[in-house]
C-alpha cells in the first residue's frame, strides 16, 4: 500500500486529534502530559479558498481534494 492511501484510510498511530488555538496548546500537551498520556504538536489548520489537505513528511507530500 503507498503512502497516500495510508494516510487517507488509517490514523496511523493517531487515538486523538484536536483542533485548538495555538495559545491553548501548551497548556493541553501539559494536562495530557499528567496523566501519562503522550501529547504533541502534529500540524496545524489554515485559511483556504480551496478544500484540500496537505501532508509533508518523511514519506512524501501528498494533497487530498
Amino acid at each position: 500500500t503507498d503512502w497516500k492511501e495510508m494516510y487517507q484510510v488509517f490514523n496511523c498511530g493517531h487515538r486523538m486529534e484536536l483542533y485548538v488555538d495555538k495559545e491553548m496548546a501548551a497548556e493541553l500537551i501539559a494536562i495530557s502530559e499528567s496523566f501519562g498520556i503522550d501529547a504533541r504538536i502534529i500540524g496545524r489548520v489554515e485559511a483556504s479558498e480551496h478544500k484540500q489537505l496537505s501532508i509533508h513528511s518523511a514519506h512524501g507530500s501528498f494533497t487530498y481534494h
